[in-house]
């Protein structure tokens, strides 16, 4: 029997799945359909095959498109036992809520945190909207807070808060790359410069624990636990 794990993510989303199954789940391949309507096609031609699938799509609940991309994967995959639907917001959202993100990138009297305060501010705020499935009008109230929001879904806004707050740092993540200092152990980033600090430099830690901590202390555990690939071993 072979696993897989099916996303529509390229670029760093892509990366960071690869990164997360080449140490948690090493019997899982991961591949990319490249988009939601791939995706859905890829799922509708599943057969009881003996192979499993576990299939990564976007729960972001403002995008029209996507949602109804989303609804047909739902109704192609009923029935099929060998096919796991794991809904994630966006891997920017997953990282964005990892509880560790902010003691991560930022040392403790790092000059950096406080120029980035607004940013993590409007984090906490996004994270809760988001988690407790805000009403449009709080999400309208929020998008007054953060410019950027105002002509933006919150997909968009997620990859944009997260660029903004580790921009500069080993963690910069944007659409075409995963930040290195997510994915190596400490500190295996090459463009280090003698200045540069971070929260792990008291307490380095290996790309392996990494990927560990970035579901075990994020959305992604208890999106896991629902469909078996996630329990307290990791």
């Amino acid at each position: 029997m072979s696993k897989y794990l099916w996303c529509e993510d390229r670029g760093s989303g892509y990366q960071f799945w690869c990164n997360i199954c080449g140490y948690l789940y090493p019997d899982i391949t991961v591949e990319s359909k490249i988009n939601n309507s791939r995706l859905r096609i890829a799922v509708d031609q599943i057969r009881d095959d003996g192979n499993e699938y576990y299939i990564l799509i976007d729960a972001a609940a403002d995008n029209p498109d996507v949602l109804r991309e989303i609804k047909a994967l739902k109704k192609n995959a009923a029935g099929k036992d060998n096919v796991h639907i794991i809904p994630i917001h966006s891997f920017e959202f997953a990282l964005l809520s990892f509880r560790l993100l902010e003691k991560w990138i930022f040392a403790e009297q790092d000059e950096l945190r406080e120029k980035r305060k607004g940013y993590l501010h409007i984090r906490a705020l996004f994270l809760k909207l988001i988690l407790s499935e805000g009403t449009s009008e709080e999400l309208s109230e929020f998008r007054e807070l953060f410019p950027y929001a105002k002509k933006a879904n919150t997909e968009q806004i997620a990859s944009k808060l997260l660029f903004e707050i580790t921009r500069n740092t080993g963690f910069e993540t944007d659409k075409g790359n995963i930040g290195v200092c997510f994915t190596v152990d400490c500190c295996d980033w090459s463009k280090r410069q003698a200045n540069d600090i971070c929260g792990l430099d008291n307490n380095k830690i290996s790309a392996s624990k990494k990927a560990e901590l970035l579901v075990s202390h994020s959305i992604l555990k208890r999106a896991f636990e629902r469909v078996g690939l996630y329990d307290n071993g990791l």
